[in-house]
């Protein structure tokens, strides 16, 4: 994505999106506005959403999965896995928005895994330790799994939140 963005002009989104490129600066500034507005917009639109999945659910694992694989195992038009991660992958050394964008959004991400963790009387002890991890099983396994069927994202996702879980029982 950086390379795509860096390497075409502004003339190429005029004729790739079909809008003037009067409109395209004055509603972005610049083609790296354009990118930090689409992150906003995947946030409230669809990243958002998902999080309230982890409230839903009462029973911790099964609201966890349900989060996991809602990024995993798609049945609607976007593809598997996290366009703030595979921008952020991406992006981070070289646009300072775009890593405070990432931060924010692992952090948000974060936050509501300790939520869920802390509802769990036997987890709530050890929920910052548990959502950190639990954050980072998220990390990796939107950012590899194009590379796995369905099948075996949903295994990884049940493995994953198995062995986090069962640290600290």
């Amino acid at each position: 994505m950086e390379e795509w963005i860096y390497s075409h002009s502004i003339s190429a989104l005029v004729e790739i999106t079909g809008v003037n490129r009067f409109s395209l600066y004055s509603e972005f500034d610049s083609k790296e506005g354009i990118l930090h507005n689409a992150l906003n917009l995947y946030f409230a639109r669809y990243a958002q959403p998902k999080l309230y999945l982890l409230d839903i659910e009462a029973d911790t694992t099964l609201a966890l999965k349900n989060f996991f694989n809602s990024y995993l195992v798609n049945k609607e038009k976007h593809p598997p896995g996290c366009f703030y991660i595979y921008i952020g992958t991406e992006m981070t050394d070289s646009d300072v928005i775009v890593k405070e964008k990432l931060n924010s959004y692992i952090n948000t991400i974060e936050s509501c895994l300790k939520n869920i963790v802390d509802r769990d009387t036997e987890l709530k002890a050890r929920g910052d330790f548990l959502a950190r991890q639990l954050s980072g099983l998220f990390c990796s396994s939107v950012s590899f799994c194009l590379i796995h069927t369905p099948e075996e994202r949903i295994a990884y996702i049940d493995r994953g939140i198995k062995v986090i879980l069962n640290k600290v029982k």
